[in-house]
Order: structure tokens, then sequence, then C-alpha cells
């Protein structure tokens, strides 16, 4: 048959296979926009929550889950740092963990984004007041997750950085069972009074600072005599959950050195339940202070969660 005829009869074999290729391309580029468009990638389901706490505040929040789990999946709150945050700035972190089979539940700080009730100040409630404050949201909001459908409520946990370090505990208190594990990133295990002195000497990484001999500074921080503020060691020192804290070296905000020795000595004390890594040139970021790039901490997560049973291996 002359390509006339073929034109005519329809589409000649080599034009239906390039059609057929360019389909096959077009599905390629729509699945991985899916996969990796960032309010809706392929691999994660969600599902808008109201988590109520304790004083009846509502607060927004999202339940993400990995959308091929053959099981009910291992999940975790994400708890915020210090200041007026919503679930927008947990976006990296939810997707990081969706992609390793975790479920999480993320929520609006109370008078932020969504969520109902006043921002707490602490100038106006003390400090320690505000902590209590956002571990009842906290509560509430690890309550609702053991709850849903699709969450193991046998492996649920607390994840969380920087002031969540004091947060966390203060909600696991009050959680009967207690959460399976915590992952804290950045997170201190010293008072706040003693965090707060080591950030006006560094600057906190954002100011000035005071001074910049890391020996001068250790040696100020540990001889610290004034107000103590929340001191979250001797719940650290009871609460039996197995805890993973990653920390960097170079952290202008948490006294890296003075937060392990805590935990050195809730340790002596008889504790088995925290592991510590250090990231000797990290940040508060935990990025490499010099270069920017990111500490392994994905990879020393999941094998961590892994040794403690929450994650099958090879995840």
């Amino acid at each position: 048959m002359d390509p006339a005829s073929r034109r005519a009869a329809g589409l000649d074999p080599l034009t239906r296979r390039s059609i057929l290729l360019l389909g096959l391309g077009a599905l390629g580029a729509a699945a991985f926009a899916l996969t990796f468009h960032p309010s809706r990638p392929l691999y994660m389901r969600q599902k808008a929550v109201a988590v109520v706490s304790a004083d009846g505040t509502i607060l927004a929040a999202t339940l993400s889950l990995p959308r091929w789990a053959r099981h009910p999946a291992p999940a975790v709150v994400i708890v915020h740092g210090s200041g007026r945050l919503t679930r927008n700035e947990m976006v990296g972190d939810v997707r990081g963990l969706v992609k390793r089979g975790i479920g999480v539940l993320a929520y609006d700080k109370r008078g932020c984004g969504g969520s109902g009730g006043t921002y707490p100040q602490s100038r106006e409630l003390g400090f320690e007041s505000v902590l209590h404050l956002l571990a009842g949201d906290a509560e509430a909001a690890f309550a609702r997750l053991r709850e849903e459908e699709g969450v193991d409520p046998s492996r649920v946990g607390f994840f969380g950085a920087s002031q969540a370090g004091w947060i966390i505990p203060l909600a696991a208190e009050r959680l009967q069972p207690p959460p399976r594990f915590h992952v804290f990133l950045s997170g201190p295990a010293v008072s706040t009074g003693v965090e707060d002195f080591y950030s006006q000497l560094t600057g906190d990484g954002i100011r000035a600072a005071r001074m910049t001999d890391p020996a001068a500074i250790r040696a100020r921080v540990e001889g610290y005599a004034g107000s103590v503020g929340f001191d979250p060691a001797p719940l650290l020192r009871t609460l039996p959950v197995p805890t993973l804290w990653l920390l960097g070296g170079l952290d202008q905000s948490v006294p890296t050195f003075a937060t392990v020795r805590v935990l050195e000595s809730v340790r002596a004390g008889g504790s088995r339940a925290h592991t510590v890594v250090v990231y000797p040139e990290a940040d508060h970021a935990l990025r490499n202070a010099a270069t920017g790039e990111d500490a392994p901490v994905w990879r020393d997560m999941t094998g961590w969660l892994e040794r403690q049973g929450v994650l099958e291996s090879g995840t």
C-alpha cells in the first residue's frame, strides 16, 4: 500500500507509535507533577481535621497518611518551635515523614492561621504557663491522632524542633498510655533560664554575639546561677518514652554541650530512653554552618525508628 493509501486507511504504524510514545510521556509527566506537587503529592492522602483543646480552642489541622500503606501506619504529631507558626512551615517535614511511611498530624498554633484562640504571649502569661498551654494543645492533637483510621495507635509519637523539646515532655506526661517514641530536632534538655542565657551570649544566631569564644561561653553557661525557669530534666528522668535527640554542635540557640551533659546525667540515673546524635559542624537548623549542607537527619532518624520497631527495616 502506498503512503497515500495508508493515510486514507488511517494512521500508519510509525505515526501511531509516535502518538503512543507522546501519550505515555504525557502520562509520566503528569504522574511526576502529582507526586511532587507541594500541596497534593501522589504518595500522600490528606484530610482536614479539627482538634479541640482542653479549653475548647479549635485548632485547624491536616492529617497526612501514606497513600499506599497496606496496614495502619505509624504516625506523629508535629509540635512547633517558637513563634507564630502554622502548618505551612511544616510542609518539608510532613513530606519527608510521609515518604518514609509515617503519618503526620500538623496543626496551626492557637491564634495562628486557621486556629482559634489567642496566640499566647509570655510577657502576659509567663513563659512556663505558655509552655503548659501549648503542651495541652499538643496533647489534644495526639489524642485525636490515635483515633484516626489508618493510624496504628501503638506506634504513635511526637516529632518537634527547638522549643518543642520542652513542650513535648509536658504533653507526654499527661497521656496514657504514653507515646511510643519522640524525635527532637535541636531540642533543649536544659532549663529555659540556661537556654535564654546562652542565647544572649551568642546572639541566638540572629543578633550580634556578646561573646564569640566557645570556651568562654561554655564556662559562663556552666557557671550560670540565675533563674532556672522551667527545667525539663525531672520529666526526662521519669518518662519511659524512647527519645532521639538530633543536635548541632554549632547551635547558637540551644547549648548542645549543656543538653548532652543533662542527658548523660539522666542516663547515669538509670534511664536508657535517650539516644543522642550530635552533628559537630551543624547549626540550629541542623545544616553545616559553613556549607549549608543538611545533616543526615532523615537517615539517622529512619535507622533509629527501625531499631525501635516503629518502622519496618528498609522503609
